[in-house]
Order: structure tokens, then sequence, then C-alpha cells
């Protein structure tokens, strides 16, 4: 009797035992040596490595383990760390931080680099270089910056006659270009509103003189006897950077001359951040354009977002944009 449940018990094991060894790739049984996961077997090495993912960097077979960065999978941290390089000190990590750089290319920088100073233009990590003020800046905006202020006048004069040809802004009052240090512009600013970042480019000042003439029939008549137009500008801006930033200044000139003083200064800094960002737009520097984008300012970034609507909804037309902006009449004539 005792035999007979030893041989059903065998009967029932059995075909498990056997449907348990096939091989989980080629579905032969195995025999002798086999290599087990939590789900499969195999019945040899070959079999096993035809279910691994490939190394993105040596191309080999994850066999041991898998490190997966960025949707790509590696054999080793050595292979993770050779494929994805920190920008700034060329070192691998294992946490890496996503930034973009003035020229719209996306890196990656390293905890460690992560937590040095800022270059004063687009946030990446600076490299131990300084500017003549004191600003720090990466070697990314280094190499674009202009320093030759010949150049920076010359770049002053293209983005305004750009301007002019694509949306029709004066070409003929005089604006003079004062090219100074970071020192010189907050002082020239006072207390005009500074972004959220604390950061500031240039500056655009108007100054005007108005005379009041009396006619012998009582008739009286004010006019601009004096104006003095005049942009700040900082020493070594990247180029791209530079003329964004002479392209929002010269749409503070366009409005002075246009609608007079604007009321809201969000509606203001919004209007000339898309035109700025329709010259980017022209110039193929549409990634700068991102920035403005991200912006959690009030005035800069809110007012940026909200006229940005107001152009696309309006079938991309800047000047439907331009008449919804409130400015004080002007009682004078030019």
């Amino acid at each position: 009797m005792k035999n007979k449940y030893v041989l059903l018990l065998l009967c029932l094991i059995c075909p498990i035992i056997m449907s348990a060894l096939d091989c989980s790739v080629c579905n032969k049984k195995i025999r002798g040596k086999y290599i087990k996961t939590e789900k499969d077997v195999f019945c040899s090495r070959r079999c096993y490595l035809s279910t691994r993912p490939t190394c993105a960097e040596c191309g080999r077979k994850c066999e041991k383990q898998v490190f997966t960065f960025m949707n790509k999978m590696f054999c080793s941290r050595q292979c993770m760390h050779s494929k994805f390089r920190c920008y700034t000190c060329s070192q691998g990590a294992d946490n890496m931080i996503g930034l973009q750089t003035v020229e719209g290319k996306q890196v990656l920088i390293c905890p460690s680099c992560h937590k040095r100073k800022r270059c004063y233009y687009c946030s990446m990590p600076e490299d131990g270089a300084k500017l003549r003020d004191g600003r720090h800046i990466c070697r990314i905006c280094r190499k674009t910056a202009i320093t030759n202020h010949n150049e920076i006048r010359r770049i002053f004069r293209q983005v305004r006659r750009n301007m002019g040809i694509w949306f029709g802004y004066d070409q003929k009052h005089p604006i003079e270009l004062k090219i100074v240090s970071i020192q010189e512009l907050s002082r020239r600013s006072g207390s005009i509103y500074l972004p959220a970042d604390g950061k500031r480019m240039a500056l655009m000042n108007h100054e005007q003189q108005i005379t009041e003439k009396r006619y012998i029939t009582g008739k009286k008549e004010r006019y601009v006897s004096k104006e003095r137009c005049r942009i700040f500008i900082l020493e070594s801006i990247p180029q791209t950077l530079l003329a964004d930033a002479l392209a929002h200044e010269l749409t503070h000139d366009y409005l002075r001359h246009n609608k007079g003083k604007v009321t809201d200064l969000a509606n203001e800094e919004g209007f000339c951040e898309l035109m700025a960002s329709l010259y980017n737009e022209k110039m193929g520097n549409r990634h700068l354009n991102k920035r403005k984008d991200q912006q959690s300012d009030p005035v800069y970034g809110d007012g940026y977002r909200k006229m940005r609507k107001i152009y696309e909804r309006s079938g991309n037309n800047w000047r439907r944009a331009l008449n919804t902006i409130k400015a004080d009449k002007q009682n004078y004539k030019r």
C-alpha cells in the first residue's frame, strides 16, 4: 500500500519537474547544469544572454547588473559614466542634472558642479572665469561674448535696421548706445523694476524737453524741443543675447514714440519680450524664447506669456497685441 502512494506521488511531481526544466529560450530539455532566474530557466549561458539588454556604451550584454539612465541601459557603472559625463568637469556621476546652454544645447551637470556659482547669462556652472566687473561667466558664454565695443555697435545698427525692415520701427531719430559695467548699469537703473532673478542686461533711457508755444490767437501748442534716447548695454554679452536685449530695448523706444508712456509695466515688458522673441525666430534663435516661456517673473514672465497668447489668438499679428496696450496720450508734437 505504501509503495502505491509513493508511485502516485512520483507520477504527480514528474510532469512538473520536466516542464520546469524546459529552456525558456530554445525549449530544449535541460540536462545537467542550468541557469535559473526568478521567472525563467536556461539551458546555457548563450540562451541566458540572448534575453539580456545590450549595453549602450560597450555593446556587450548586461549579464549581471543593469544600470539605467535617460532610457539607456549599461552593463556597468563605468560604462554609464563613460557615456554621460558632466559638461563642466567631464567626470561621470550617478545623478546628473539637465541644463540648457545659451546656444540652446541640452547638457548634463554633475551634482558637484551644480553647486558652483552660476554664469550671469545662462545660469550654467562657472569654471572659475570672471569678467572685469566681477560677474561670473561660463566657458560657453565666454566663447561668444562680444568684448569689442565697435563690434557691439555694429550689431546694434544691424538689429535696429532689421527691426525697421521687419516691423516698421523708426530708424531716423538718434539713439545713443552706451556700453557699461554691471555697476554702472545698476546705478543708471535706480529704482526701476528689477527682474526676479536679479539680472539686467540693458536699459532704455528717454529724456525729453517739452516747450510750449503760444499764438496771438490764444492757442497753445506743446512740442518736443529736445530729446535724448540712450540704450545702456552690458559689456561682454554673448552675441545672441546681445541681439535679444537690443531688440527688447528698441521696442521700449518704439512704444514711447508711438504709444506714449505705457500705464501697465507687465504689458510693456511683456510686449517688448514678445517682439524680441519674434526677432529671435527670424534670426534662427528660437531656443532663446524657451527661456522667456520659463520665466517665473510676474512682470517679464507673466507679461510675455499674456502678450504671446494675444499674438497667437490674433493670427500672429503683433500690431493687434500692440493695440491692447494702454498708454497716457501725448498732448504734444514731436
